[in-house]
């Protein structure tokens, strides 16, 4: 998470996030499914879409994939050979397609990713040279053609990021993201500026908020311990889900604590609805969305796991029927969005990316 201001501050402490609203998932008549053990993911798996990756390119340097488009198409970053900037690639067919370079004494970043009618949308940090203030930039590329990429916007705020898929939002002709507000006051700013470029509009919200599927904000994570509150930005109508006194609710991932640790691993509607159990004390979440495609939920489990080998195991829970698959016996970085689940084996030069397009499954 890359946090600025005071609501960054507010929400360090925790990397739980809230999913958006979505059609309920069916529930059989006798209840919500029970857990299944772990088993072999190659049924479940077989028809759908996949990638290997090598996480070394051509020119001997590692890359690191933060977008994929669908399981084939990664958009990510890489240093120079020299190691003088860090550029944003897409690699392609053809090769590597070179979207953006900034100098590394820059130390630039590149974060909260989107796409939305072929075109990508991104958040850069750079430092500016001499006198070390960071600058916070939106910018713009088509994904297809070989058009440079245009900057839309360097009037960010104090930009905060939660490593979500919503970290960017694309809706109603603009791109929008969360900064926090000047002063002491948790006050959320909601940023937008037109997809073409233009001014930046600001809504104020009183509170620490985070973006979610539009229209919803929904209560920034770590700040304080009271209700979650859910708003929509197009009406303003807010909505309180309340937290049972040992459950940390987060829209929609549970965790009943017992004797200092995590017992049990559920996820449920906002109003504590149609729940699903996870597992009990041992898997972990990987990522900071909930629920995927309001089905899938990725998580790590070390029971196991061989000794010998670095990382954990990788599963996927199918909502749909209560299944824990396994996707890999051993993991290393594990990331998704809109769909698609990438995660790394090996390092140094036996680097590999995998990826899983969770659209391709079927039900």
């Amino acid at each position: 998470m890359l946090p600025a201001g005071s609501l960054a501050a507010a929400v360090l402490a925790t990397g739980w996030l809230l999913t958006a609203p979505a059609p309920p998932v069916p529930v059989a008549a006798s209840g919500p499914p029970s857990p299944a053990a772990p088993g072999d993911a190659r049924p479940t798996l077989a028809h759908s879409r996949g990638c290997r990756r090598p996480g070394v390119l051509a020119d001997g340097v590692a890359f690191q994939p933060l977008l994929y488009g669908d399981a084939t198409t990664a958009v990510g970053t890489a240093p120079t050979p020299a190691g003088d900037a860090v550029r944003l690639l897409l690699p392609d067919r053809c090769g590597v397609r070179h979207l953006q370079r900034v100098a590394q004494d820059r130390q630039p970043q590149f974060l909260g990713f989107a796409v939305a009618d072929g075109v990508l949308f991104w958040t850069e940090l750079r430092v500016s040279t001499g006198i070390g203030q960071a600058s916070t930039e939106i910018w713009r590329v088509p994904l297809s053609g070989s058009a440079l990429a245009s900057l839309l916007t360097k009037d960010a705020g104090a930009a905060v990021f939660f490593e979500s898929q919503y970290d960017l939002v694309v809706a109603d002709g603009r791109v929008h993201w969360v900064a926090a507000a000047p002063g002491d006051a948790l006050v959320t700013e909601v940023r937008s500026v037109p997809v073409v470029g233009g001014p930046v509009r600001v809504d104020r919200v009183t509170g620490a908020f985070a973006l979610s599927a539009w229209p919803w904000l929904h209560s920034a994570p770590g700040v304080g311990s009271g209700p979650m509150r859910l708003r929509r930005l197009d009406t303003g109508a807010e909505t309180v889900v309340a937290a049972p006194p040992l459950e940390r609710v987060v829209w929609c991932r549970s965790i009943v604590s017992g004797a200092g640790a995590a017992t049990r691993y559920d996820l449920v509607r906002p109003d504590g609805s149609d729940r699903r159990r996870i597992g009990g004390g041992t898997p972990s979440a990987v990522l900071y969305d909930v629920a995927l495609l309001d089905r899938f939920e990725p998580v790590s489990d070390a029971a196991g796991a061989s000794a010998t080998t670095l990382g954990l195991r990788l599963l996927l829970s199918d909502l749909t029927d209560g299944r824990l698959v396994l996707v890999t016996e051993t993991t290393g970085q594990v990331l998704g969005r809109d769909g698609v689940l990438w995660w790394s084996t090996g390092d140094q030069e036996a680097l590999v990316w995998h990826s899983l397009d969770l659209r391709t499954l079927p039900r």
